[in-house]
């Protein structure tokens, strides 16, 4: 019982320096416990409603959420788990995808458009066409290097 009590105090005890001052987003990610509580009490939220948020946040699929982009998550998460598997799909079939951005047309083009959420396809086509050399400089070039030209020249 003492070991129980001692964690509980521990835990009341340091909460309020982990969070820190700021909107709740911004200490607690996005996420159901976010949209539910980031309008009640404190503009930082406190630190016992920070907590409770983050664990409503990591209990009610928060990676589908970042994923899809709902429950207000948007932004640089769920862009970094679309360009993250595009990077994969890229790695497992480059000689394919190069080939394809070479004649501006193909099915593993499609799919990197289709995982970019890309409507306009033959523009994204034509356009990693024209940029061929900028995207695959080299024969050595990384997944990881074709993903962020393809990034750096749709934005």
């Amino acid at each position: 019982m003492k070991k129980l009590l001692s964690l509980v105090l521990l835990t009341v005890f340091c909460m309020p320096t982990l969070a820190q001052a700021g909107k709740l987003r911004d200490n607690v990610g996005c996420g159901l416990g976010t949209l539910l509580f980031e309008s009640v009490g404190k503009q930082d939220g406190g630190w016992l409603l920070q907590w409770i948020a983050s664990s409503t946040n990591g209990s009610f699929y928060s990676a589908f959420s970042m994923t899809t982009g709902t429950v207000g998550c948007r932004g640089s998460i769920s862009e970094v788990v679309k360009y993250e598997e595009v990077e994969i799909f890229i790695a497992e079939n480059m000689d394919d995808f190069a080939k394809d951005v070479a004649m501006g047309q193909g099915e593993t083009l499609n799919s990197v458009a289709t995982l970019l959420q890309i409507t306009d396809t033959e523009k994204f086509a034509s356009l990693l066409q024209d940029n061929f050399v900028v995207i695959f400089p080299n024969s050595d070039v990384t997944a990881d290097q074709v993903i962020v030209k393809i990034v750096e020249l749709n934005s």
